[in-house]
């Protein structure tokens, strides 16, 4: 059982914005972006344009797609259209990744070798 229970629009917000979202992208509304801008340290976003949020009516939303500086690569988000089947393609990603990470857990290590991981 959960010591707290969160709610209020806070919440509902981001219910809304998580199952209005897509997958390899971080969703975000005006008052994030307002205050990332405001920080002044380099953070790139696109606009998504207007999202209906179940409760809140449309609202413009906006995609976090980098920060200047970030060192490692970020995800290439999918090429995903309303109505395509996204989650066979995840589903399919994590597959191969955990593929991936099988062989290389199977390839034989010389003595004194640490396991880095991925």
């Amino acid at each position: 059982m959960p010591r707290y229970c969160l709610f209020g629009d806070t919440v509902n917000t981001a219910s809304r914005m998580e199952s209005t979202g897509l997958p390899y992208r971080i969703h975000v509304n005006r008052s994030t972006v307002q205050t990332l801008l405001s920080l002044d340290e380099g953070y790139t976003v696109d606009i998504r344009g207007q999202t209906e949020l179940k409760g809140k009516g449309k609202e413009e939303t906006y995609w976090l797609v980098g920060k200047a500086g970030f060192p490692r690569p970020l995800p290439t988000p999918l090429n995903i259209k309303p109505g395509d089947p996204w989650q066979d393609l995840i589903n399919q990603e994590i597959k191969v990744a955990f593929a991936k990470a099988r062989q290389g857990m199977a390839r034989p290590r010389s003595s004194g070798q640490a396991f880095a991981g991925p």
